[in-house]
């Protein structure tokens, strides 16, 4: 088999490649090229006819809230779980109950737990301070739909569990207040029948009352408001029809490009191959 080595471009004698030069080397390698710009092609076409689709849902949450008894330190609430720690807490497999697991469709899977806790994705959106957006993943949308919905319902069980002690103290608190309050007005009630309406245990009894009213209003608004303030949805859950992964456009682009690169370097081996035989015989 010979090869037509005129028309390559001498890269030894003339380091000066000329446009020329180029254009005879692409004539005599175009087939080379072409069949591996092809097999690339072919290649992503398998890829993404073989790998699983996968797909994304996202809600952002906003976190369980409760009252303060004062009102001077945050009159809308305190968060019950800051959301850079929800974040690390759902970042332990341990956090993960079978039924979040069994939600994303994990259940068989080994490791099921640590599989979940690598698979979601929490961050917190800029400029918002008591919101987690959550991303969970899915071989279809209703599966990282109900996946999303799994932990979602994971975290406000999770923090209506944190905020149960708080609200049980309260209205302990709230009855033993009460109890006081009753006691009080009964003394102010003898006090007045007994003509002693004047005197400093009276006015400090009544400055007690009016103490005691503001505390059972601050711990009613705690115990009341707690349902309002739970862990709730910003917005519905978002799933899309379209996987996002693999990605069509850049597989195919990959494929392609990757063979043509491919399909030039080899033809650009044979050539320097071609040439040192040349010059080989040349020498003998």
């Amino acid at each position: 088999m010979s090869h037509n080595t005129s028309a390559s471009p001498d890269l030894n004698s003339d380091p000066e490649i000329s446009l020329i030069d180029i254009l005879r080397f692409l004539k005599d390698a175009y087939k080379t090229i072409f069949v591996f710009g092809v097999l690339g092609f072919s290649t992503a076409i398998a890829y993404l006819a073989i790998t699983p689709k996968q797909y994304e849902a996202s809600i952002q949450i906003a976190m369980a809230q409760i009252s303060a008894a004062n009102n001077n330190i945050s009159p809308l609430g305190i968060n019950i779980e800051e959301p850079a720690l929800l974040i690390t807490r759902l970042s332990s497999p341990t956090s993960f109950t079978p039924e979040a697991v069994a939600a994303c469709g994990l259940q068989d899977q080994a490791n099921a737990a640590l599989a979940l806790s690598k698979s979601i994705k929490l961050m917190i959106p800029k400029g918002v301070a008591n919101v987690v957006e959550l991303k969970t993943f899915g071989g279809t949308a209703q599966v990282a739909q109900d996946c999303a919905l799994g932990v979602f319902d994971l975290i406000k069980t999770t923090q209506a569990q944190i905020v149960a002690p708080y609200i049980e103290e309260a209205k302990i608190k709230l009855a033993d207040d009460q109890e006081r309050l009753q006691n009080t007005k009964d003394l102010v009630a003898r006090s007045d029948k007994s003509g002693a309406a004047m005197s400093a245990s009276y006015l400090s009894t009544r400055d007690e009352i009016r103490y005691l009213l503001d505390e059972i209003t601050a711990l009613k608004n705690v115990v009341t408001s707690n349902q309002n303030r739970a862990t709730r949805m910003v917005a519905p859950i978002y799933a899309s029809d379209a996987p996002i992964a693999p990605k069509k456009r850049m597989a195919l682009a990959a494929g392609l490009l990757g063979g043509l690169f491919l399909g030039l370097l080899i033809a650009l081996a044979r050539q320097m191959m071609a040439k040192m035989k040349s010059q080989a015989g040349g020498v003998f």
